[in-house]
């Protein structure tokens, strides 16, 4: 096998994309110092014919998509320029230089790659296109991305109970989206992305490898999906909790969530707005709320508690390693359980989980980070530390773990749990929420 030389490439290309018969591909190449046979090159495919039978896509919003796709390809050796090869006005270029830095801050931190983030953005200039006004309609039913966990389910039924009647949206078939578009009895379209094998193989001869935002690519195409197809917005599931990153390095703030982040949600509503799209087209109704907040409304929907989940295992790409239930271990499992614990007691969770967590010693350090008493916030969708600690005191002030060993551990570290929620309250102080809801749809947030 040969092997693969991040630092022979100079520069990503971004070659081009099409569309045919719905499905869409985007075509990358990765340029070597030397010799044009050693480039690489890549296609990214997106079948949306499920989704959008014969309508063509928004050109605009399909050059938007081979922008959002390219991290992926780019960081298999983050060369120290991406060209674009086809023309893009300074906004689109200014969006992918944000995706980088922020989409992969993980994977520059973890890879030791600082310079990664600050890729020279390079192409030529598109010309300046006169548009009228956006003939879209806010009031269309909207679009609401699916994940298989509880913050898009308390999204679905929050909506269902404002009187709307959303169409439930999701990539690739997973067992646990599926299962929760079946109770929640809305209608629902799936679209198919496939990364190109041959990156895999790349990673597995030395390319750089990591975190990307794939929530960006995600909202992407859902936008295709709802413009195509004349619905309304576009309603994500992202709260509050994800704005807050997981370590500062060398002055950034590294976010494992930036593409759930208000920072990118921003970004890609203003990215609408130059391209003369309504930026309400896309929005995240849950931002007000922490992830708290949704674990209580979460708790009102027992119909789903056999059948979400949020661990990844069943959500990995390669389907050979996809687990079928919830591992137990990683940050995600343990920061759900120390969540839902209070709301739903142990016997629930357990049935939940299939065992109990607080019981296997060997989570002790996985429950150390996700309170605040451990090295960092795990590079994961997981909550805020003062969350998490105060599950866990309201755990420790029940009796349905009472003599549980790691339980009585935390119990000796109550005031360490103390500080961290104190810690939290000084740090809101006086900090500014922004959130993005209309007010149509910040009606559907208030509880009966």
């Amino acid at each position: 096998m040969t092997e693969f030389d991040p630092a022979s490439f100079h520069a990503l290309s971004i070659d081009g994309y099409d569309i045919a018969d719905g499905v869409f591909r985007a075509r990358y190449t990765l340029r070597t110092n030397t010799d044009d046979r050693d480039d690489v090159s890549f296609t990214e495919v997106v079948d949306l014919s499920g989704a959008l039978g014969d309508r063509r896509p928004d050109d605009r919003l399909l050059g938007l998509l081979a922008l959002t796709c390219s991290p992926s390809y780019y960081k298999a050796a983050a060369p120290p320029r991406i060209d674009i090869a086809f023309p893009t006005h300074d906004f689109e270029r200014h969006y992918l230089a944000e995706l980088i830095a922020g989409g992969l801050g993980e994977f520059a931190y973890r890879n030791s790659l600082p310079d990664a983030l600050t890729p020279e953005v390079t192409g030529l200039d598109a010309v300046p296109a006169s548009t009228g006004p956006d003939a879209w309609d806010p009031d269309a039913e909207p679009l609401v991305p699916v994940g298989g966990g509880k913050d898009s389910v308390v999204s679905i039924e929050a909506l269902k109970r404002a009187g709307l009647h959303p169409t439930l949206f999701s990539v690739n078939r997973f067992d646990p989206i599926d299962r929760c578009i079946d109770i929640s009895g809305l209608p629902s379209v799936r679209v198919t992305r496939r990364i190109d094998p041959a990156l895999i193989e790349a990673n597995a001869r030395g390319a750089h490898n990591g975190h990307v935002p794939v929530t960006a690519i995600n909202s992407v195409i859902g936008l295709i999906v709802a413009d195509a197809t004349g619905l309304g917005p576009v309603v994500l599931s992202n709260e509050r909790s994800s704005n807050v990153g997981n370590v500062t390095w060398l002055g950034r703030d590294v976010n494992h969530q930036w593409s759930k982040s208000i920072s990118y949600e921003t970004l890609l509503r203003d990215t609408l707005r130059q391209y003369g799209f309504n930026p309400d087209r896309y929005f995240s109704l849950l931002r007000p709320l922490s992830e708290s907040e949704i674990a209580d409304r979460f708790a009102k929907s027992p119909q789903y508690f056999r059948d979400f989940i949020s661990c990844n295992r069943p959500f990995a790409i390669d389907a050979g390693r996809r687990g079928a239930t919830w591992c137990g271990h990683c940050p995600k499992c343990l920061f759900v359980y120390a969540l839902m614990a209070p709301r739903l007691g142990r016997a629930e969770v357990e049935a939940i989980f299939g065992h109990d967590l607080f019981s296997d010693g060997d989570n002790r350090p996985g429950f150390e980070d996700i309170v605040g008493l451990g090295a960092h916030k795990p590079f994961e969708c997981v909550g805020e530390y003062y969350e998490a600690a105060e599950s866990l005191m309201a755990v420790l002030d029940g009796d349905d773990w009472r003599s549980v060993p790691l339980i009585e551990e935390f119990r000796s570290r109550r005031d360490e749990l103390e500080k961290v929620s104190l810690s939290y309250a000084s740090e809101r102080a006086g900090s500014v929420d922004v959130d993005y809801v209309p007010p149509r749809y910040a009606a559907a947030l208030v509880e009966p």
